[in-house]
Parts: C-alpha cells; sequence; structure tokens
C-alpha cells in the first residue's frame, strides 16, 4: 500500500526522539566522543573535530611565535618576509602534524587582527592584512592561472569578499561623513555597527540618513581606487565592481551566474591582472595594507607538474607577484608562504633557481631562516591537545580547563600515544578508538592504562590515508615526470 508522504513527515514531526543518555553521556560526562575518527582537516565540514574550530594554541605557540616574527612584524624592525616556508621538522615524520590546522588558524589570526597577547604597545601594531589559506587539489592547480583562480574561489569559501565589503564601507564613511557623524557613529557599541556594515540594505539607509547616497559612495569608491591604481587598474573588473555597489560578493556572484568563474580561457588571459590590478587595489582602498597567501601542500601542485610546468609556474609566481609592474608589486603587497614535504628542497631546488627564487628564499642551508619549521610532539604538549578536544564535549562546564585526561587516569594514554610515534593524528585516532571501546564495553571510570594498554597490544593500527602514500616523493634517481 502506498503510504501519504505528506502524513510520514507529519508523523516524524509528532515523534520525539527518545530520551536516553549514550555511554558516552552516561559514563565520562562527554556530549559524545571528542576525538576524531580520522584527523583529517576538513574546513567544509561542520564537524569541530575537523574544520578547525578545535584548536591548541598552546601545541603550536612556539612556531606560531616565529611566523609573526619572520612574516607579521620582526622585532628588528627589518620588512617581514614576502616568501618563505612552512615546514615539518624531519624528527616530526609526515603528514598528520596538525600542518593544515596550524594554517587555519593563522588565517584567522591575520583576518582577526587579534594579536593583544603579543603586542600590547597601541601605537605599534601590526599592519591590518587579509590572509587566505589555500587547498590545492590534486591535478587542478597545475598552470599559474589555476592557482590565481583558487585564491578567488578560497576567498568566496571563506566568506572574506563579505568581510571586504564590510572593511570598504567602514573606510569609505571616513570620506563621506563629517567628523561629528563619525564620532556619532565610532560611539555605538560594536554590535550595533557591524549590522550597518555587513547589510548593504542597512548600509544604504544609513546613508540616507546622513543626507548622502549610492551613487555619491560609488563614486568615491572610483575615486580612490584610480588614486590607488595610479593608471594601472583592471578596467573590466572595476566597471563590474562598481555596477553591483562596490561589492566583492556580488562581483563573484555574477562571474558564478554568467560562467566566468568557470572559464577557463578567461581566467587564463585575466586572471593575473584581476588580482593584481583589480581585487588588490580593492583590499587597499578597504585599508589593508598586505595580503597573505597560505599555501597548503604546494606537494599537490608539485608533484603533478611537468618539468616545464613546474619551471613556468614557478616563473610565473616570481614575475606577477614580485617583479612585474603591477599595483601588487608596487607596493610590496604579497607574502606567499608555503607549506613544503620535509625532503623537497632536493627535488625542487634547480628548477627554483632556474627562475630566480632563490634570491628571495634559497633553498639551501639558508633555508631556515625563511622558515618556520614544525616540531615533532612529546607526550605533555600531546596530552595537552587530547585536553583540548575533551574539554570542547564536556557536559559540566566547571569541569573544563582543569588540564585533565579524564574519563582516562593519569598517564593511561602514553602507551598509545608511543604507539602513534607522538604523531598528532595517529594519537587522536588511539584516543577515539579506545574511548569508542571502551563506551561500548561500559567500562567504568577511570579507564585505566591496563586497559589502553591491551588495546596497543592487540595490533590495531590508524589506517593509512591514500593521501598519506601519493606524497611519498620518488627517489632522486627516479622519474619526475610519472
Amino acid at each position: 500500500m502506498n503510504i501519504n508522504p505528506l502524513q510520514r513527515h507529519q508523523k516524524l514531526q509528532s515523534t520525539k526522539p527518545e530520551e536516553r543518555q549514550t555511554p558516552y553521556q552516561r559514563l565520562y560526562g562527554l556530549k559524545e566522543n571528542p576525538f576524531p575518527a580520522m584527523a583529517l582537516f576538513t574546513p567544509s565540514m561542520d564537524d569541530p573535530r575537523r574544520n578547525g574550530k578545535i584548536y591548541d594554541e598552546q601545541f603550536r605557540m612556539a612556531e606560531e611565535r616565529l611566523f609573526f616574527e619572520l612574516f607579521i612584524q620582526p622585532p628588528s624592525g627589518d620588512k617581514p618576509l614576502d616568501l618563505g616556508f612552512v615546514r615539518l621538522d624531519p624528527q616530526a615524520g609526515g603528514r598528520g602534524n596538525g600542518k593544515s590546522t596550524f594554517l587555519n588558524h593563522l588565517m584567522n589570526r591575520i583576518n582577526g587582527q587579534k594579536w593583544e597577547d603579543w603586542v600590547t604597545d597601541e601605537n605599534n601594531q601590526p599592519p591590518f592584512s587579509l590572509a587566505v589559506h589555500l587547498l590545492p587539489e590534486p591535478r587542478r592547480q597545475k598552470r599559474f592561472w589555476q592557482f590565481v583562480r583558487l585564491i578567488f574561489e578560497t576567498l568566496s569559501d571563506k566568506n572574506l569578499y563579505q568581510k571586504v565589503d564590510a572593511d570598504l564601507r567602514a573606510a569609505m564613511l571616513l570620506k563621506l561623513l563629517s567628523e561629528d557623524q563619525i564620532n556619532q557613529l565610532a560611539q555605538l557599541p560594536a554590535e550595533q555597527v557591524a549590522p550597518i556594515l555587513q547589510s548593504q540594505d542597512a548600509f544604504v539607509s544609513k546613508l540616507k540618513d546622513y543626507g548622502h547616497t549610492v551613487q555619491a559612495y560609488s563614486e568615491e569608491v572610483e575615486r580612490q581606487l584610480r588614486l590607488v591604481a595610479s593608471g594601472a587598474m583592471n578596467q573590466d573588473f572595476m566597471t563590474l565592481f562598481l555596477s553591483k555597489g562596490a561589492q566583492l560578493s556580488e562581483l563573484w556572484s555574477t562571474w558564478e551566474k554568467d560562467g566566468t568563474s568557470r572559464s577557463d580561457y578567461r581566467w587564463r588571459n585575466n586572471g593575473a591582472d584581476w588580482l593584481l590590478n583589480g581585487l588588490i587595489p580593492v583590499l587597499i582602498v578597504a585599508g589593508y595594507q598586505h595580503l597573505y597567501i597560505l599555501l597548503d601542500e604546494f606537494e599537490k601542485i608539485y608533484i603533478y607538474q611537468s618539468s616545464r610546468e613546474r619551471e613556468e609556474f614557478l616563473d610565473a609566481l616570481r614575475q606577477y607577484f614580485y617583479e612585474r609592474e603591477s599595483v601588487a608589486v608596487r607596493r610590496q603587497y604579497i607574502s606567499v608562504v608555503l607549506t613544503v614535504h620535509p625532503s623537497i628542497d632536493r627535488y625542487l631546488k634547480n628548477s627554483w633557481a632556474r627562475v630566480g627564487l632563490d634570491n628571495l628564499a634559497p633553498l639551501d642551508h639558508r633555508m631556515q631562516h625563511q622558515s618556520v619549521e614544525l616540531g615533532a610532539s612529546n607526550p605533555s604538549n600531546l596530552s595537552h591537545l587530547l585536553m583540548t578536544y575533551l574539554d570542547y564535549f564536556r557536559i559540566d562546564e566547571t569541569q573544563k580547563g582543569k588540564l585533565s585526561l579524564y574519563p582516562f587516569e593519569e598517564n593511561a594514554l602514553e602507551p598509545a600515544m608511543d604507539a602513534a610515534r607522538f604523531y598528532p593524528r595517529g594519537a587522536l585516532w588511539f584516543a577515539y578508538t579506545i574511548l569508542q571501546k571502551a563506551a561500548t564495553e561500559d567500562v567504568a571510570v577511570p579507564i585505566t592504562r591496563k586497559f589502553v594498554e591491551e588495546f596497543v597490544a592487540s595490533g590495531l593500527k590508524p589506517p593509512v590515508e591514500e593521501e598519506d602514500n601519493l606524497f611519498q616523493l620518488p627517489s632522486l634517481e627516479g622519474n619526475l615526470q610519472a
């Protein structure tokens, strides 16, 4: 007999879920298993265990400080690096050490201007900057124009166009309003000002309240862009941008609707200029003083390139970002941070030198001076990482922040961390699987070291992901074209 779909949904909506506690809640005071079954960074997921929302700031504190001193604000007062690296200490092993989560955190910190724990001098704040964390896909970014398109796509995916639009509106208000009007707005609480800047309709309404029109706003934006670009502005980009109310979010939406965002032909011919003489002038007018491109897993580009493609890509990187005339180069506006395999410099060195990038960032023994090296984990910082995951899922708020591995007894997870060779991903897998086994068997607290040792002795190991094998680079004698 056929069932009326409406009746089915009526029944589903009227049925209350059974109120019962899971073993994680009943036994351990946890909302659910706090550890990821496989700690692969996936920013598009809602799961905080996978999208970088759970982040232990102590785990990479020394490396984060070094990044700040190399790329953001050198303590010597020197100019920050234009090109450098984030790489793993060879003793730290391979993938699974939290590199992508680290870069995602750096992007959020730069974009949030969150330096108050390191910079206390109000008159010596780091430059107001924008950062974008790029995750290339195998075979999709072999050409430089494809890499440029990835920058635009990622800015959209991370809702950064909306952020720039809001900052542009704030910057233009300072140009359009009187001093009294600016002071009136400045005295409002942040939660009242933010909606005005984040919504085009609310912003237009506020402009009218102060006696200004949308046309006057667009004309002021255009005037500032022309001052910044000094004749180098990409006219097609500016025309479309201004026709969309001077909103990057609307410009990108238009490109998605008319197919421009997917047109290889248009990106091949125009992509670099859209970035260097289109997007970047808008960022400058919006108040941003620098752009950080955090290129994760450079191997996903490098390993699929032929020798010719590799040198063309690296040569374009040098020319477009650091040499060829543009608004970006004129202002030394871009810093690129590449994350690289521990031994990639041996394979990259010749191509890197041939295109002249060794003058910006050498790949010999001097590389260490332009690199943030992610060190090997140890029982102390790895335990703190596990505590961070546990705290995020504790039901009792008063139990958070007590530096406890409860429901495990003290030092119970050390055999698992040792079996994982202190790789964060492996340690998280052991913690997930052991806690799952304990919950399934109704093991009472505390979960003992003996229980963990018995699990480790069973021989179960974290699964090997396909990507872990993919980036095992060939020997120097091997065929790099393969």
